[in-house]
């Protein structure tokens, strides 16, 4: 069974003709007022509506808002139910066959089934626009924890540098499906155990390859916050300029955040827990991905046998600045050889006070009216900020936008001035944090700068 091409949309446009248009300043404000105003509470509906199950006056509680009763909620309701059991369906199928050793013809028909069902389910999202419109939901369903609930948990790892991000276990726990091909690629997926504080027991990652299965490299993708490429048919395609020839190609694997995809949390949408628990939300997310990254890093080394780079963009670049920080106390195996970070700051508590999305999410007074001041919040720095890199200065690189509002630009400028990275390494667009992003689509010279560096590297184990 053959599956058809499928040329990325966002992809074309962004880096076609129009691309030139709407990659600017002007874009990111009218995006993060998109998002804020509309998807996030849409999304937050979405959210409760599938942790009802088709129960309307279940969902009505939840959202807190009785005005939107009505026959047409009744019928949203049941619809979001319907696609949320077909998903579950489609992906208990393609779970079965991703870890029972299926063909790869067969997991490849089953994977087109999971991702139509989970395109569709992400897509019900849209009919809670015309409830939100009359009645207003919320952006974020927030439930900050409280100072004691997260020394509880992250305390003990203030203590000792080496206990933030303890070394990632061993590999063998690791287990990969078949590779198939789906819309052209080379793809595969490896299922992985969960690390502490991630609140669920595994996590999947996405394995992309070049056609040919040659990769010069290896490169561990981490995704911006909300962004669930496993579930949106039409998602933003990071991987292409890693997998084109230019510079060699390179494969990707994308792991899913904690509390994202399939790792979403009753009641949430996608990466709403990391807004949501306030301080310890960002503090169980880092503890717990940062370690993953590190172990899928290992985990590449030894099956590729070629330099293995770690990445990310936006909440995936602070990730990855974390993992090359935290390297330091890791084996040779899990450091990875060389670091791509796309619109990053060094300051995690500058994000929070003074980033246009907490702001417009009001987070500043959430976390005051829920008992935190900057200085308790401080307090943790440690466990959300990176140190010193073991990864070496010319084999970092670094995408800033001089409009970022979301990251602020000025925080990834000293993070580079700290660092000490050459300017060679530093690329400046003119635009904001979402413009930032897809630059990479319209100017490659990052991606193939990068490329050459983690080229020019020798395996760990060659070492």
């Amino acid at each position: 069974m053959s599956v058809p091409v499928q040329p990325n949309v966002i992809n074309r446009l962004l880096g076609g003709p129009l691309g030139a248009l709407i990659l600017k300043p002007w874009y990111d404000p009218v995006a993060l007022q998109a998002i804020v105003q509309f998807y996030m509470p849409a999304s937050r509906a979405w959210a409760e509506a599938n942790a009802a199950a088709g129960d309307v006056d279940a969902f009505i509680k939840a959202v807190g808002k009785p005005r939107v009763a009505g026959l047409g909620l009744i019928g949203v309701v049941s619809e979001t139910a319907l696609r949320h059991h077909a998903y579950c369906a489609a992906e208990t199928a393609w779970q079965s066959a991703a870890l029972g050793g299926a063909k790869p013809a067969d997991l490849a028909y089953l994977e087109g089934q999971r991702m139509a069902a989970a395109d569709k389910w992400m897509h019900a999202r849209r009919l809670f626009l015309a409830p939100h419109l009359t009645s207003g939901f919320d952006p974020v369903k927030f439930a900050i924890q409280s100072r004691s609930q997260v020394d509880q948990r992250h305390g003990e790892r203030l203590t000792d540098p080496a206990k933030m991000f303890p070394s990632p276990d061993d590999t063998r726990d690791i287990t990969q499906s078949a590779t198939c091909d789906v819309h052209g690629r080379r793809l595969s997926w490896a299922r992985f155990p969960a690390a502490p504080h991630s609140g669920d027991t595994h996590g999947w990652a996405r394995i992309e390859e070049p056609r040919d299965g040659n990769a010069s490299g290896v490169v561990i993708f981490c995704h911006g916050i909300l962004m669930e490429r496993e579930h949106w048919a039409s998602l933003y395609d990071q991987a292409q300029v890693f997998l084109e020839p230019e510079g060699g190609a390179l494969a990707v694997i994308s792991p899913e955040g904690p509390s994202h995809g399939r790792r979403m949390q009753s009641g949430f949408y996608g990466g709403e827990p990391v807004l949501a628990h306030g301080v310890g939300g960002m503090a169980d997310y880092f503890a717990a991905h940062v370690v993953e990254v590190g172990r899928l890093i290992a985990w590449a080394r030894q099956k590729y046998g070629v330099p293995v780079a770690v990445a990310g963009v936006s909440l995936g670049a602070l990730t990855a600045q974390l993992v090359v920080s935290a390297a330091k106390h890791w084996p040779a195996d899990c450091k990875p050889d060389a670091a791509l970070l796309l619109t990053t700051n060094e300051s995690l508590m500058e994000v929070t006070y003074n980033g246009d999305l907490a702001r417009a999410l009001n987070l500043p007074t959430v976390l005051e009216t829920a008992g935190w001041t900057p200085e308790m919040v401080e307090h943790y720095r440690p466990l959300m900020e990176p140190g010193a890199p073991a990864v070496p200065p010319e084999r970092v690189f670094c995408v800033l936008g001089d409009t970022d509002t979301v990251t602020p630009y000025a925080g990834g400028q000293r993070l580079v001035g700290r660092w000490e990275l050459p300017e060679s390494n530093v690329f400046t667009w003119h635009g904001g944090h979402f413009a930032a992003a897809f630059s990479v689509l319209r100017d490659r010279t990052p991606i193939h700068r990068f490329k050459a560096a983690l080229a020019a590297t020798k395996t760990h184990a060659s070492i």
